[in-house]
C-alpha cells in the first residue's frame, strides 16, 4: 500500500462515523462494529510500514539538519578565519606603511645631516684655503716689499758708487 493508504483508511473510517445513523435522544451513533474493527485492523497492519517510513524520514531529516548545521558552522569558522586573515593583512599593510614613512623620514633626516655636514666641511676647507691664501698674499706682499726695498737700496748704492 502507498503512503496515503493509512490516512485514506482513517478518513474513510471518520466519514463512516460522520454518516452513521444517530441513536435517538442521544449523542451516540450506530455503526457496524465488525466493519470498523476490520478497518482498524487494516490500519494497524499498515502502521508498522508507515511508522518505519516515518522514522526513516525523521532520521534522514535529522541527518540533513545535522549536516546543514555542521556545514553552516564550517562556513562560519572559515569566514572568521578569512576575516582574521584580512584584518591581519590589513594590519601588516598599515604597519608596513608606518615603517615606510619612518624609513623615509629617517632617510630625509640623514640626507639633510649629510648635506649640512658637507656644507660645514666645505666652509671649513674654504676658510683654511682663505687663511692660506691670506698668508700667501701676506708673504707675497712682504717679498714684494722686500724686493722693492732691496731694489731701492741697491739703486741707492749704485748711485752712491757712481
Amino acid at each position: 500500500m502507498n503512503e496515503k493508504s493509512v490516512l485514506n483508511e482513517i478518513r474513510k473510517l471518520k466519514q463512516e462515523i460522520i454518516n452513521a445513523k444517530k441513536v435517538p435522544f442521544s449523542r451516540y451513533v450506530s455503526v457496524d462494529k465488525d466493519n470498523i474493527l476490520s478497518r482498524l485492523e487494516q490500519i494497524e497492519q499498515m502502521l508498522p510500514g508507515e511508522m518505519k517510513k516515518a522514522f526513516f524520514i525523521d532520521k534522514k531529516r535529522e541527518e540533513i539538519l545535522q549536516n546543514a548545521y555542521k556545514e553552516s558552522q564550517d562556513i562560519i569558522t572559515k569566514a572568521k578565519e578569512e576575516q582574521k586573515k584580512l584584518i591581519s593583512e590589513s594590519t601588516v599593510i598599515k604597519e608596513a606603511e608606518i615603517e615606510k614613512e619612518r624609513i623615509i623620514k629617517e632617510a630625509r633626516e640623514e640626507a639633510n645631516n649629510i648635506i649640512n655636514e658637507a656644507e660645514h666641511y666645505a666652509i671649513n676647507v674654504l676658510a683654511k684655503i682663505e687663511s692660506v691664501l691670506k698668508k700667501a698674499e701676506s708673504a707675497i706682499k712682504e717679498g714684494k716689499e722686500s724686493l722693492m726695498y732691496e731694489n731701492t737700496d741697491s739703486e741707492d748704492k749704485e748711485q752712491r758708487e757712481d
